[in-house]
This record gives C-alpha cells, structure tokens and sequence, in this order.
C-alpha cells in the first residue's frame, strides 16, 4: 500500500484588527495597506465610522472590550490585533478577551504608563507600546540634537 506525502500546513493569510482610528490606528492602516495586509478597524465613534466607511475603508463600529465587536471583526481568523485606543481598561479586557479567543493572534497594546504596559503582556499582549516611554526617547533625542556634542 502506498501512501501520499501529507501536504504541509499553509500559514493562514496574514488578517489584522486595528481598535482605533486616531493617530496610532491610522498609522497601523497606512502600513498593513503597504503590506497589503487585509484588515478592519474597530471604532465606536459612528462619524468617524461613517465618514471612513464611504471611503471603502474596512470599519464597524463598536467597543473592542466586548466580545461580540471582536468576533464581527473576525478575531478568530485575526494574526494580527493593534490596540490603539487611548483606554487603557479597554485594552486590557480586550486582551484578555482576544487571547482568550485566540490563542495565536499577535496583541500589540498601547499603554500611557510602564506598569499598564507590564500588566497588558502579563494579560497575554505581546507587546506594549507605552507612552512615558517614547516621550522620554523624544525628550533624549532632542536634548542630544540641540545640547548634545
């Protein structure tokens, strides 16, 4: 008897989530979009929802801490979920939410504070992108560019 080599496992189409719509969020768009990465971004201002959604722009509205607004943006198939609300609570339930129903997808979460960024990857984010953090690069670099040798 013969038997057919199985095919190996294809990775699943790169899919992300983007909560948020203001800088951050727009920034993460702007580069899945150069990647030509499929997305939708998850809002709960209904303008901004509404404006972004005549411009073809995949958008729902609706609050990223609850679980159901996460399934309708596909969670489940998501490899990707950016977190770019200004809430941290809302991030952080979100987190716990998102790995919960799914254990792959990558969690990038944005903290105002250090210990909010530690407490997101303990919650299952793989990264944090804290605020005080890159203000006080921001701060380092631009004293070392007008004081600096």
């Amino acid at each position: 008897m013969t038997t057919s080599p199985t095919a190996p496992a294809l990775d699943p189409a790169p899919y992300a989530i983007v909560a948020g719509y203001g800088l951050p969020g727009r920034a993460t768009v702007e580069w899945l979009q150069r990647h030509k990465i499929e997305f939708c971004v998850v809002d709960q201002n209904p303008q901004t929802v509404s404006r972004c959604a005549k411009h073809d722009l995949p958008i729902i509205e609706g609050n990223i801490k609850e679980e159901q607004t996460l399934r309708r943006a596909g969670i489940e198939r998501a490899t990707l979920l950016a977190l770019a609300v200004p809430d941290e609570m809302a991030v952080r339930e979100a987190t716990s939410i998102a790995r919960r129903l799914n254990p792959t997808v990558y969690i990038i979460a944005r903290m105002n504070f250090t210990s909010g960024g530690m407490h997101a990857v303990r919650l299952g984010a793989n990264e944090a992108v804290v605020a005080e953090q890159a203000v006080a690069i921001e701060f380092a670099r631009l004293l070392e560019s007008k004081f600096g040798p």
